[in-house]
């Protein structure tokens, strides 16, 4: 509870219950709770190792005015002191710093415009997860390269992901423990150690990308790449109360990764906040289509619908049936955890509903057959083919839980292979159903059901691992994107996270439910004593307003709306259903009068040419051009789409009234039923306000 002022508490049970008593009330019991505990909980995390640092988060001293240079420094030391053996090799101190001067000096060159355009990145560091190639930099994939050992090959060139970062201001600073061969979901399987916790030593940090979790958790880095396979970008973010990002399979490219399964791999996001996510998702994609597994956002199913950025939001959410969450069946060590995981996802349930969602179950069994699939079948093989060359080569390099489950592939033949294939098209199309007839948009479970202690995994290697991938194995295979986000803390060292998912092209409206929920949590961000608010605060005073991804390489149109599609009014749905999202607010040229069309259901205006007009307040949205017929089949006579000129002078497509007679001057008839003039007021909202 770090980050969460006693202020910001009361307001979220003041809000919580429509700010009556009994509200306020909760919070000052709630804020009595934490001041009586506070001293306890401070003296139980010294003696579990709590590695939750008071220092302010990077993002906080880059939009404090720490220069350029000073960051990487700081970011470099804080690398230094790691302690949780998160990191398998730090690039040289002098070498980030004579980046960071390099980028200080060609920035210092830029108006502010052309630096968040040209170098959207600049005052963050990150980590690479060390399967990704960064130059110059070795890559062990987490196998034995010590001594006597072959040692790990120095890359020429980097990963595709980690050059486009680099390219938009972002520093590497080094490479991260991981999970051998990212395969498993623990971060134990390493021959640099088991990666720790950031909240408690005990506990796993979660796995594969497990470094990439715990940096950020700390505050070491700005941001992390891991890679997600199977859930290895979202459990290390819900044990490490961060977000994990795992957009649409192929829109970020994975050339220069060293692969688990070519056929699903991605490179996922680690981050504080949701906000900070979709905006290194926009640096990252999209891929270029250069390579083999690349699928540039133009070739995604969809684009997805989107939220509206402030105001009132409506979705509904499918959960799994009762049958498929049961925190009673993660193994007896889990037991005593059990309650807390419980009582953490009803609450997580309950927020989503505050923030505008309708919960559906859904029968979740092709989803749990899908992520049995990938390590409890044929799938397995592609495992064996990802590291077969260095088992021939030195069978000791891998962990052996990694070979164990790697040679299990040796059971299947090329028969079961394509029935396995058979299966799981038959899956994806039950899958796709079951959530159509739910009517939801989004998928949400909890990231784990579980967590374990180091000891307890080290005894029972596999099955614990398995038993971490029951809601998360699947999502690849299924091709969905989704995103796990914090949501409580089960207990004092225990966080807990949702996943969000939808199908491929619905990266913008996951993130969009993510980051309204992760807003309203009130957590800390991370192992930090910074607010999820604060480095939200601190990103967004930065980077300058933050209008939320639409899928770059996405073909897209501007529209101007003046009425009823504007932001929060009665027709705004059509835009946000169709992946539209704001862009700014503008005026005409005074060639314009706006005249009302009350009768409409909804009411909405018009605008006609007029010599004798006026400058009327529009909004431009941007639309994907696949929706644009779609979008046109609900425009309603009189009205069109036609050219607009801006006060700038610039033109844009936008409503304008069509089949209604006008005089030579563009004057409306004011008898005969014709719709009222109401140019003077300026605004169609002003006319509203009115008429209220």
């Amino acid at each position: 509870f770090a980050g969460t002022s006693e202020k910001r508490l009361k307001l979220f049970y003041a809000q919580g219950t429509r700010r009556d008593r009994r509200g306020l009330k909760r919070a000052e019991v709630m804020i009595q709770r934490l001041r009586r505990h506070a001293p306890a909980l401070a003296r139980w995390q010294a003696s579990r190792g709590f590695a939750g640092t008071s220092e302010k988060t990077l993002q906080e001293l880059w939009a404090g005015g720490m220069p350029l240079t000073e960051l990487a420094a700081e970011s470099c030391r804080r690398v230094a002191k790691a302690d949780r053996k998160e990191w398998i090799y730090r690039i040289p101190e002098d070498e980030v710093l004579a980046q960071a001067k390099s980028l200080e000096e060609r920035s210092a060159k830029m108006s502010q415009e052309q630096r968040r355009a040209e170098l959207p990145l600049l005052g963050t560091t990150f980590a690479a997860k060390d399967n990704l190639e960064a130059q110059g930099c070795p890559t062990t994939n987490a196998m034995d390269c010590r001594p006597p050992r072959k040692p790990a090959v120095v890359a020429k060139k980097s990963a595709a992901v980690v050059q486009r970062l680099q390219d938009m201001g972002a520093l590497l600073v080094g490479k991260t423990n991981m999970d051998c061969a990212a395969t498993g979901l623990v971060g134990v399987r390493s021959a640099y150690g088991a990666c720790e916790n950031s909240f408690d030593r005990s506990f796993i940090s979660g796995g594969s990308s497990s470094g990439s979790g715990v940096s950020v958790a700390l505050g070491q880095v700005s941001f992390s790449l891991g890679t997600d396979t199977a859930g290895s970008g979202r459990v290390p973010a819900a044990l490490n109360n961060v977000v994990g990002l795992k957009a649409s399979r192929g829109l970020v490219s994975t050339h220069g990764l060293m692969p688990a399964c070519k056929t699903i791999d991605c490179v996922s996001i680690f981050a504080l906040t949701t906000r900070e996510a979709q905006m290194i998702l926009q640096a990252a994609a999209p891929a270029s289509g250069a390579f083999p597994w690349d699928r540039p956002a133009g070739a995604l199913p969809s684009q997805g619908p989107r939220l509206p950025l402030s105001g009132p939001a409506k979705f509904t959410f499918a959960i799994p049936s009762k049958d498929f969450v049961d925190f009673h069946s993660f193994g007896a060590v889990a037991a005593s955890r059990a309650g807390s995981y419980k009582e953490a996802w009803e609450r997580s349930v309950e927020s989503l509903k505050a923030i505008g969602g309708t919960c559906v179950e859904i029968d979740y069994a092709p989803f749990q057959e899908a992520a049995n699939l990938l390590y409890q079948g044929p799938y397995v093989a592609e495992r064996l083919s990802a590291i077969s060359a260095q088992l021939a080569e030195d069978p000791e390099a891998p962990d052996p839980t990694v070979r164990k489950i790697a040679e299990m592939g040796h059971n299947y033949t090329a028969q079961q292979c394509f029935e396995a294939m058979y299966r799981m098209q038959e899956l994806r199309r039950a899958s796709e159903a079951a959530m159509k007839a739910s009517g939801a948009q989004v998928l949400v479970t909890p990231t784990v059901g579980a967590t374990y202690t180091i000891e307890e995994v080290l005894a029972d290697p596999i099955a614990l691992n398995t038993n971490l991938g029951r809601y998360t194995n699947h999502m690849n295979l299924l091709d969905l994107c989704g995103i796990s986000v914090p949501t409580a803390l089960a207990s004092a060292t225990l966080p807990f996270s949702v996943t969000i998912s939808a199908e491929a092209g619905h990266d913008a409206f996951i993130c969009d439910v993510a980051d309204r929920l992760h807003q309203a949590a009130g957590l800390q961000a991370g192992a930090t004593a910074s607010s999820v608010a604060d480095v939200s605060a601190a990103v967004q005073a930065t980077s300058g307003e933050f209008l939320g991804p639409l899928l770059p390489g996405v073909d897209t149109f501007e529209v101007a709306v003046c009425g009823a599609h504007m932001a929060g009014l009665a027709l705004c749905w059509q835009l946000l259903e169709r992946g539209g999202r704001f862009m700014r607010k503008a005026k005409t040229s005074p060639k314009y009068r706006l005249v009302a069309f009350d009768g409409m259901k909804p009411p909405r205006p018009g605008l006609v040419d007029s010599a004798s007009g006026a400058s009327i307040e529009l909004e431009i949205w941007e639309l994907p051009l696949s929706a644009f017929g779609s979008f046109m089949k609900l425009v309603a006579q009189p009205l069109g789409i036609g050219w607009l000129e801006l006060e700038d002078g610039t033109r844009v497509q936008g409503f304008r009234q069509v089949d209604v007679e006008v005089d030579r001057n563009g004057i409306v008839a004011g008898d005969g039923g014709a719709p009222p003039d109401i140019t003077e007021m300026g605004s169609w909202r002003t006319y509203l306000q009115q008429k209220s």
